[in-house]
C-alpha cells in the first residue's frame, strides 16, 4: 500500500533538499466562506427566532460554514431601526462566531405576498444606522446582500419604483458600499445593475484593492438558478444570445468577486446534473443554498444524489485549494535562511473573494514553541483550475534555540478576532495534512535548525518571529 505522501531526501551537488509529494483527499470538509449554506428566512409576516448557537454548531457539524440571515423590517418602513432591533443583529453575529461559521447578511421591508418597501431617504438613514454595527462584526459576515429594494429586497416590485430608477439604484448601492467595511462585498440580484451603476459593461480583468476599484466589492447571487431559460428574470433579456452574453461577463467577473445564490423552482432537465454542474463551474459560484430534507426544493438535492454530482457540487463550490508538491532547503539554514517552495492548485470552481493571509509557521518538536513568517503571497490570487508556485526565503531569529522543526502552512482568518480559531483556518485537500487544534496544514517537512553562528547570519528584509511559547 502507497503512502499518502513521501518526503525525499536528495543531494544536488552539496545542497540537501526535503522534497515532499502530496496525494489530494476527496472528502467534502467544512472550510469558511464557501459551499452550501442554510437560510434563515422570515416567517410570514413576523421575524425569524434569535439564531441558536447549538443549532449553528449542528449545522457546522455537517461540514456547513455558513448561513444566511434576512432580516424582515416591514416594521420600519417609515421610522429608525429600533435599538432593539439593532442588538438582535449583534447578538445573531455574537452566535455566529460562537458556533464558528459566517453570515450572509439581508433586509428586507417585505417577504413571502410583497408588500410596500421604503424611500430611498429612509433606506439610506437606515444603512447608516448600520455602519457601527457593521464596522464592529465584520469578521463573521461573508458579505452582504444589496436587499432593501423591493419584493424580498431582490430589487424588483418596489412600490416607490426604485428598482427603476437608475440613478436611485446607484445612491442605495453606493451608499451601501461605504456602510459596509471595505474588507467585505455586496451582491446585487441582477447582473446589469453592476453594469448599470459603474456604466461600465466590462467584466474585472484583474483583482483589485477596493480603494482602486468599488467594482471589485460588487458581486452576484441568482435566487431562481435553473428555475428557466432565463432564471425567472435573473438576466434582463429572453434571448439567448443576449443571456449568454451576461453569463460571459459573469464568468471573467466571478473570478474576482462572489457568486451566491439559490434554488426556487424544480425545472427538469435544467436542474439536472449536466447543466447544474456546467453552470455553477461557468460562473464560479461560491455559496449555493441548502434545502433541507423536510422541504419540498429538496427533490433537487435528490436528483443530484442519484445522478452523481452532489459530491461534486459540495466539494467544489467556491475554492478547493491542493498542494502537489514542497521542497525546502535545508542547507541554507546554517546561515540562518529558510528557504521553501511549494506549488497549490485550486480544484475549486471560484477563488477567495475575501482576503486572507498566509503563513508559514516552524514549531519545535520538544518545546512546542512557535515562530512565523507572514509571506508576500495573495492567496486570492490562486483562481480556479490553474498551479500556482509560492516561494519563501526568511531570516531566521539569531536566537532561536537549536532542534527539530515542523513546518506548517496556515491560511488563518484575516480579522484579528478570528484569526487564531482553527474553525476559521482554511484546510487544504489532501490527506493527512490538518491539524485539527491548530488549523494548521502540517508539510510533512522537519527542519533541523542548529546553534547560529552571529558571523555566519545572513540578514533578510523578512523574517520568522516567535509565535508562541509552548511547556
Amino acid at each position: 500500500m502507497l503512502s499518502s505522501l513521501m518526503v525525499i531526501e536528495l543531494a544536488k551537488s552539496d545542497d540537501l533538499r526535503q522534497v515532499a509529494v502530496y496525494q489530494p483527499s476527496g472528502e467534502n470538509f467544512a472550510n469558511p466562506e464557501r459551499g452550501l449554506f442554510i437560510q434563515y428566512n422570515p416567517q410570514e409576516n413576523s421575524p425569524h427566532p434569535p439564531l441558536n448557537v447549538d443549532e449553528l454548531r449542528a449545522i457546522r457539524a455537517d461540514n456547513i460554514t455558513l448561513i444566511r440571515r434576512i432580516y424582515l423590517i416591514s416594521e420600519f418602513k417609515q421610522s429608525p431601526l429600533s435599538d432593539a432591533f439593532l442588538m438582535k443583529v449583534k447578538a445573531d453575529l455574537d452566535a455566529a462566531r460562537q458556533a464558528e461559521v459566517k453570515v450572509i447578511l439581508r433586509f428586507s421591508y417585505n417577504w413571502l405576498h410583497g408588500g410596500d418597501d421604503a424611500t430611498e431617504a429612509t433606506i439610506i438613514a437606515q444603512q447608516e444606522q448600520l455602519r457601527p454595527l457593521l464596522a464592529e462584526n465584520y469578521d463573521v459576515i461573508a458579505f452582504m446582500e444589496a436587499g432593501f429594494i423591493g419584493h424580498w429586497g431582490e430589487w424588483h416590485s418596489s412600490v416607490h419604483n426604485l428598482d427603476t430608477n437608475l440613478q436611485t439604484r446607484k445612491n442605495i448601492l453606493f451608499n451601501l458600499l461605504s456602510v459596509v467595511p471595505e474588507e467585505r462585498m455586496v451582491a446585487v440580484r441582477y447582473t446589469h445593475h453592476k453594469r448599470d451603476a459603474f456604466d461600465n459593461y466590462n467584466p474585472l480583468k484583474s483583482l483589485a484593492t477596493p480603494k482602486a476599484s468599488q467594482r471589485a466589492r460588487v458581486g452576484a447571487h441568482n435566487d431562481c438558478f435553473l428555475a428557466s431559460t432565463d432564471d425567472f428574470g435573473t438576466y434582463d433579456s429572453p434571448v439567448p444570445s443576449q443571456i449568454a452574453q451576461q453569463k460571459a461577463f459573469l464568468q471573467q467577473d466571478n473570478l474576482y468577486v462572489v457568486q451566491g445564490g439559490e434554488l426556487c423552482h424544480y425545472n427538469p432537465p435544467r436542474t439536472n446534473c449536466p447543466t447544474a454542474v456546467s453552470e455553477l463551474k461557468q460562473m464560479r459560484w461560491s455559496t449555493l443554498n441548502y434545502y433541507l430534507p423536510k422541504e419540498e426544493l429538496n427533490i433537487i438535492f435528490q436528483d443530484w444524489e442519484k445522478q452523481g454530482c452532489l459530491a461534486e457540487i459540495t466539494r467544489r463550490l467556491g475554492y478547493r485549494l491542493r498542494l502537489t508538491t514542497s521542497e525546502l532547503n535545508q542547507k541554507t539554514i546554517a546561515k540562518g535562511i529558510v528557504e521553501l517552495q511549494f506549488k497549490v492548485i485550486n480544484d475549486g470552481w471560484a477563488g477567495l473573494y475575501n482576503s486572507r493571509p498566509l503563513e508559514i509557521i516552524l514549531r519545535h518538536k520538544r518545546t512546542g514553541a512557535e515562530y512565523s513568517y507572514l509571506s508576500s503571497a495573495n492567496p486570492r490570487k490562486w483562481l480556479p483550475d490553474s498551479e500556482h508556485i509560492v516561494k519563501v526565503k526568511a531570516s531566521l531569529p539569531p536566537n532561536i534555540p537549536a532542534g527539530d522543526y515542523q513546518v506548517f502552512l496556515n491560511l488563518p482568518d484575516a480579522h484579528p478576532q478570528l484569526s487564531n480559531r482553527p474553525g476559521y483556518s482554511v484546510r487544504l485537500a489532501n490527506q493527512d495534512l490538518w491539524e485539527d487544534s491548530t488549523g494548521y496544514n502540517y508539510l510533512q517537512h522537519v527542519l533541523s535548525i542548529p546553534k547560529l553562528e552571529p558571523n555566519n547570519i545572513r540578514k533578510l528584509n523578512s523574517s520568522f518571529s516567535l509565535r508562541q511559547t509552548g511547556e
